[in-house]
């Protein structure tokens, strides 16, 4: 190959992911040149890119790789802003400070940016911002009919669940539980794709264990299949690699473990926040049925919270005789479990 399409293909991928320091940076003679983080175009292949030429011995490929991409100085793409990636999480950590400790229910515009503040977003801007960038990258998917689902139910010695009732989300008067995805007084449905993982969930030895499957197509947002990050050389668009990096951390953050005491009313509270605000976010298809997440608890297998209670469960409630229930999920089989 030639080794200008080889320098050219290097410098494009830089240019997509830096500046030249002479169009972003102030610039002070007295003070030592720039004025922030900037390193030459030698440093850059070396050190920041870490390109290894193990055979190149006498250094001249090197230094035809330095010449082709020319003696610039390079510095952030945008100095005066953190990277997406950055940016996105510090305001993951800004939301969480705001819903857990300043406010509970009304927050929508606090720290909203004026416009000159890149790095600043209220919650509202935030949450819209991961909704649309997760459908931008594909993460709103659809599930066909007869997806199986498990759920597992704590039981006494000889009580056994066996009915769509007892095995599905709680009637609201009895969802007092502050759980990962949904605060108290909300039911949704909690399985997982495997019988191991929904036993493992609920971490105890005695249990039933209900197998669901869905009656229609349902719309999910997936943070459980994320594609991996593309690499630097990748022709993927800068913006897209490191949003995917922060989607990547954030959903291992909504899974981190609490303590199932006092905190959970406080720690859940993010999580809880963020699952009803997918619940009625318009997406380019329409609204989604439920989320798609790994699980902390190391067991091989995936959860999912779907936005549905009682009603939603074949035979699980009597409707009125008025009332038209609209079920999408069905009990298909019943296991008991004594470990």
């Amino acid at each position: 190959m030639p080794i200008d399409d080889v320098t050219d293909f290097i410098l494009e991928r830089i240019q997509g992911s830096f500046s030249r320091a002479v169009d972003e940076l102030p610039y002070d003679g007295r003070e030592g040149g720039f004025q922030a983080w900037n390193i030459d175009s030698w440093d850059m292949i070396g050190e920041k890119l870490a390109i290894e030429l193990p055979r190149d011995c006498s250094g001249r490929l090197y230094q035809a790789l330095v010449d082709g991409i020319g003696d610039d100085q390079w510095c952030e793409f945008d100095w005066l802003a953190l990277e997406p990636d950055e940016s996105l999480r510090f305001s993951w950590n800004q939301f969480c400070e705001i819903t857990k400790h300043r406010r509970r229910f009304f927050f929508h515009d606090i720290n909203r940016s004026t416009g000159y503040e890149p790095d600043r977003r209220s919650p509202l801007e935030f949450l819209t911002e991961v909704c649309n960038h997760a459908e931008g990258l594909g993460l709103i998917v659809d599930k066909p009919i007869g997806l199986t689902l498990y759920r597992a139910r704590a039981r006494q010695f000889r009580r056994p669940f066996r009915l769509a009732a007892d095995l599905g989300p709680p009637p609201a008067e009895y969802a007092t539980q502050s759980n990962r995805m949904n605060p108290p007084g909300i039911p949704m449905f909690y399985g997982a794709d495997r019988r191991k993982l929904a036993l493992a969930e609920i971490r105890d030895s005695m249990a039933s264990v209900g197998r669901f499957g869905t009656t229609r197509t349902i719309r999910i947002m997936d943070l459980a299949s994320l594609p991996r990050v593309p690499g630097f050389f990748s022709t993927a668009p800068r913006i897209d690699r490191l949003v995917l990096r922060f989607l990547r951390a954030f959903a291992e953050l909504i899974i981190q473990p609490v303590e199932r005491d006092n905190r959970v009313n406080v720690d859940y509270i993010p999580t809880q926040v963020f699952t009803e605000f997918l619940r009625d976010f318009d997406f380019e298809g329409g609204k989604i049925d439920g989320l798609r997440y790994r699980s902390a608890t190391g067991e091989r297998g995936t959860n999912y919270v779907l936005f549905a209670d009682q009603s939603a469960v074949a035979d699980a409630v009597i409707p009125e005789s008025w009332e038209t229930l609209d079920s999408w999920l069905r009990l298909t089989g019943v296991s008991q479990v004594n470990m």
